[in-house]
């Protein structure tokens, strides 16, 4: 570790594991482009403030340049004889200007603001990164969501035939929560888009900083004004991580409808051989274990979320040097997520349907019990009373080994004379209509229903949302590299 950087208070170096045990390098690699362009922007600051010389500024931005070349192209070698990113950057400078020169780099400001700037502005290039990855499943599920419309199927509740639905209909379900996952992420996105920087170490600085000018010249919209919640505040981490938690868990939830269905008890789901495993023993396995895997990095994210409010929850007000563990779980947090959802738009995009299975499961259950039930209202039974009657007829078909769409006209009025005390008259052909599972569907006249002409309005009404959702999102992708692009311009016009 460099003795003549922050360590001029102590009289002798730094213990070999102890450097190694505080150094943060390894996981600060993640946010070095960050931290160069941050650094750029202060000094482009300090700059037009007055703060540092104009031949000063060049010097120092030249090298800056120099580095962010390198790291780009991805020469930067790092070792942990540096305690951080920020050590790095500016010993890196100082070599290369001189301490006379360079030595003004970090004017005004101090490593709190800083490491709290990087991680925003690499949290806010992650939380784009995730938001467009979940679009690109939403369309996926839609594409096939539009292909099954009228696939019925049985939708569960405790684990048991509750009512038809169709594939379709049970995909959508699936967009309208990751449309809130999204949702979600966005307004983090928000709160996670404010500038710390200029806040210093907890007080400010008695230079006259213009902290909106490096918050514009970083793409920032606005800023945490109060310095000391500027340094000391890590609710944008625990935020975002919290909302790619529950991203994680709806996945994990699709995931294991995906395995249980894709056994060969259910047998209505099988996903392609791109996106399976096999055993080392067994020759007849196929197994899911690209979603075994999102079910149980689902752990991972979740850990990572309790992690940081642990480490959170006992820290006195400023910034405290805990803080450094709060890194990885961004990253490890982001990553995670990133590789959960392509692996799952893949699954989705390759997914083989047998409807023919699902058909048959649907017709032979007796999920289509509630349908009689309402069928008997529309006769001028009561619900309930429909309900007493319709159980009883179920019940005697679970004994007697007998379907429910084996039931006949003589059937429901003998149990009706018998339950109700007179006889209840349906047609054979409305009971077949009944009965019937593709008639169910079309049946459903409530709004959000598995009805295929729903379904089908549903699914536009999505696309539609959809696609203005992912043109507002290229157009803040956009906006940062423009962002970007001009400080580098305003870099350029002071270097030469």
């Amino acid at each position: 570790m460099t003795s003549g950087i922050y360590r001029s208070r102590l009289k002798r170096e730094v213990a070999e594991s102890a450097a190694k045990f505080m150094s943060s390098v390894t996981d600060d690699e993640r946010i070095l482009q960050e931290d160069i362009l941050g650094t750029i922007a202060h000094e482009i600051m300090l700059h037009e403030r007055g703060v540092i010389s104009h031949s000063d500024a060049r010097e120092i931005l030249k090298a800056l340049q120099e580095l962010l070349t390198l790291c780009t192209e991805d020469r930067v070698e790092f070792n942990t004889r540096y305690e951080d990113i920020h050590e790095f950057v500016e010993d890196y400078v100082v070599r290369k200007t001189g301490p006379d020169v360079g030595g003004k780099l970090h004017t005004g400001r101090s490593r709190n603001d800083q490491v709290a700037l990087d991680q925003r502005m690499a949290l806010r290039k992650g939380l784009n990164e995730v938001s467009l990855k979940i679009l690109d499943l939403i369309e996926v599920l839609l594409g096939v969501a539009s292909e099954n419309s009228e696939s019925v199927m049985i939708g569960y509740t405790h684990t048991q035939h509750a009512q038809t639905t169709s594939f379709g209909h049970y995909l959508l379900a699936y967009v309208d929560v990751l449309f809130r996952d999204y949702e979600r992420i966005r307004q983090s996105y928000d709160r996670v888009n404010k500038s710390p920087l200029g806040a210093c170490a907890l007080a400010g600085s008695s230079f006259l900083l213009d902290r909106n000018r490096t918050a514009e010249l970083l793409g920032f919209k606005g800023l945490l004004e109060n310095s000391a919640d500027a340094v000391s505040s890590r609710d944008f981490a625990l935020e975002s991580i919290a909302c790619l938690a529950v991203l994680m868990a709806q996945l994990s939830r699709i995931s294991e409808d995906l395995i249980l269905w894709s056994s060969s008890e259910f047998s209505y789901v099988e996903v392609d051989d791109a996106y399976a495993s096999t055993s080392s023993v067994m020759p007849q396995k196929k197994n899911p274990c690209t979603l075994e895997l999102i079910r149980g990095k689902t752990g991972r994210v979740c850990g990572e979320l309790v992690s940081l409010l642990t480490t959170l929850k006992g820290l006195m007000t400023g910034y405290n040097r805990d803080f450094q563990e709060m890194k990885r779980p961004l990253w490890t947090s982001l990553d995670t997520a990133e590789s959960c959802l392509d692996v799952l738009t893949g699954v989705m995009g390759s997914l083989k349907i047998n409807k023919d299975r699902l058909f048959e499961t649907a017709s032979k259950s007796y999920a289509l019990a509630v349908d009689l039930a309402e069928e008997l209202v529309r006769k001028g039974v009561s619900f309930r009373q429909a309900h007493q009657l319709v159980g009883a007829i179920v019940r005697e078909n679970v004994e007697s080994n007998k379907l429910l769409n084996e039931v006949s006209t003589d059937v429901i009025e003998s149990y009706s004379q018998r339950i109700l005390g007179r006889k209840v008259g349906i047609t054979q052909e409305e009971l077949r209509r009944v009965l019937e599972p593709v008639s169910s569907l079309r049946s459903r006249r409530t709004r959000g229903g598995p009805n295929p002409e729903e379904v089908n309005r549903m699914i536009r009404d999505r696309m539609d949302r959809l696609n203005e959702t992912r043109a507002n999102l290229q157009a803040e992708t956009k906006r940062l590299e423009k962002v970007f692009e001009d400080l580098l311009r305003v870099t350029k016009s002071i270097t030469g």
